[in-house]
């Protein structure tokens, strides 16, 4: 029976598989995705000025949440909206790695990782973060064969409140049958203290066909805590909303910079470390060097590192279950290819271009549609 439910869905899938929504629509819809502009915001300036230390206790404490459901409105009849990107809903429940036949393929002669209750749990106790303003990745999202979307990601220096900052963005757009689903259409910023490299202040938007969610998380390590804010919508009217406050020891990272931090640990003296990463929750994202060998790639020949990252829950861009991160052996440290198994298949993200941007350059929706529809 299992096996005849599969064949059904693949034969679905391949009836559909030429259908799309009209590109301009899908245009217009990625233009329209909110940004957030924290020049405007209140909250988030609390992680900008001095304030008394807080001594959290020695383990991460989450507090009651808050939940809230306009009357009237049944949650489970809510269409369930997707709050991940689309690299999420490719590489989601990865409850196994890539085929090893696969792996001794591409990586020949790259020793096996060690298993993480077999490693030393260390604690990463100071930023990894990547940062290079003005630097922009696009990346093509690919399920086994199929090109289901696109990602860009692009780094930017401002000012708040008269001091510097980073500016992390990612927008997905779909493409195909994803198009027709509804789904895909996300964005991500994350911004980052120059002071300590660190993440203080995170926003996620997030729809399908009909319904949407926002979400605002704080991170203050001065407290050692994170507050977050939950918002959901259907045909743009509020129906729930959850809000909460969990402390946390040592440093901890947001879910789009996570990908920079990865980033950053790169290395031929990489070792085994733990990287708590947080929004909602808290999320340990094991990482592991694997090892160095050289490959062609959509943008060209590289040296790179491979390295295997494993959360022990699903949290934006990374879910439960194992990822291969492929990171070119340079002074660039470029994400060349993240790889994991989903259902029916693997899913891919491969990096396709990497553009140096203006310093001044825009972080709207439409400025970045821009841009990802001038990259082929």
């Amino acid at each position: 029976m299992k096996h005849k439910t599969v064949f059904i869905i693949l034969v679905v899938a391949l009836l559909i598989s030429g259908c799309s929504e009209n590109r301009d629509i899908v245009i217009k819809k990625t233009e329209n995705i909110p940004a957030e502009n924290i020049s405007e915001e209140t909250i988030p300036m609390v992680v900008m000025v001095p304030s008394e230390k807080y001594e959290p206790a020695g383990e991460t404490k989450v507090s009651v949440e808050k939940s809230v459901v306009k009357p009237g409105v049944k949650p489970q009849e809510v269409e369930k909206t997707s709050s991940d990107t689309v690299l999420s809903e490719c590489v989601s429940n990865q409850t196994e790695t890539v085929e090893a036949k696969t792996l001794e393929e591409k990586n020949a002669g790259i020793k096996k990782p060690l298993e993480k209750n077999k490693t030393p749990e260390i604690t990463i106790s100071k930023s990894p973060l990547l940062i290079i303003p003005g630097e922009c990745l696009v990346f093509r999202i690919k399920w086994n064969f199929a090109n289901v979307g696109k990602l860009i990601l692009a780094c930017k220096k401002e000012k708040i409140d008269n001091r510097d900052v980073y500016h992390f963005v990612g927008l997905t757009v779909p493409e195909g049958i994803w198009t027709k689903i509804g789904n895909g259409y996300n964005r991500f910023d994350s911004y980052i203290d120059s002071k300590t490299n660190l993440p203080f202040y995170y926003y996620q938007y997030s729809a399908s066909s009909s319904t949407s969610q926002v979400t605002k998380s704080i991170i203050d390590h001065r407290t050692n805590t994170l507050s977050y804010e939950v918002k959901k919508y259907k045909n743009n009217k509020q129906y729930g909303a959850k809000s909460g406050k969990i402390t946390f020891s040592g440093i901890l990272i947001d879910g789009l910079s996570a990908l920079y931090a990865i980033r950053g640990i790169a290395g031929d003296q990489m070792i085994s470390s733990k990287m708590p990463v947080g929004i909602t929750k808290i999320t340990d994202i094991y990482l592991f060097f694997v090892g160095k060998n050289t490959d062609n790639f959509v943008v060209g020949k590289r040296e790179y590192w491979l390295i295997q990252s494993e959360a022990s829950e699903d949290e934006a861009i990374f879910r439960k279950g194992k990822l291969f991160v492929s990171i070119s052996a340079d002074k660039e440290k470029l994400p060349l290819l993240m790889k994991g198994k989903v259902p029916l298949g693997t899913g891919t993200v491969e990096l396709i271009s990497r553009k140096t941007l203006d310093t001044n350059f825009s972080t709207d929706s439409k400025s970045l549609t821009e841009i990802l529809n001038s990259t082929l």
